[in-house]
């Protein structure tokens, strides 16, 4: 079945799309909370991933049910990237253990762009757009300038999360 690129018919295609928006959207809050506090960085971020779960999970059939269910294999792809990523952070974080704090954290981040990548088959082309984006600025903080500041840097991420996110909410 050829892709519709009528971002209205996404939420027909992807129905969870708008509840993996709500996801995005908080997590982005969270990391953008962690730039203004950054010795809270770490405990913002678990929270705003509780906050996010929980804002997912409450929201998803209302934000969902009307587009139908999910296919089996977006459902394959949501699962399959989530565990991905949490076997992309443990790889992140044996490579960039001893290499400071920015390194480490940048390399997370980049870990977490890698697993929106396939996850766009559950969420639609947002979300892996989402996933080159994240990679590219976090790959440039790590590897090509790493002068930019690590605050910047996770300022930036957490703003193209809310940014995506919103995007996909309001997709259908």
């Amino acid at each position: 079945m050829p892709m519709n690129w009528d971002p209205s018919s996404w939420a027909y295609a992807f129905p969870m799309v708008r509840a993996g928006g709500v996801f995005i959207f908080t997590m982005g809050a969270g990391v953008v909370l962690g730039a203004f506090v950054p010795n809270r960085r770490r405990s913002l971020l678990l929270l705003g991933a509780a906050v996010a779960t929980i804002a997912m999970i409450l929201s998803a059939t209302r934000l969902s049910a009307p587009y139908g269910a999910p296919t089996r294999l977006q459902l394959w792809f949501l699962f399959g990237s989530i565990g991905a990523e949490a076997i992309l952070i443990r790889i992140a974080f044996a490579l960039y253990r001893n290499a400071g704090e920015r390194s480490l954290l940048l390399a997370i981040l980049f870990a977490v762009g890698l697993h929106f990548l396939p996850m766009g088959i559950a969420f639609g082309p947002i979300c892996a757009a989402l996933g080159l984006i994240l990679c590219l600025c976090a790959g440039i903080g790590l590897w090509l300038m790493p002068g930019i500041s690590l605050n910047t840097l996770w300022a930036s991420d957490g703003c193209i999360k809310m940014a995506f996110g919103a995007t996909m909410l309001l997709v259908g």
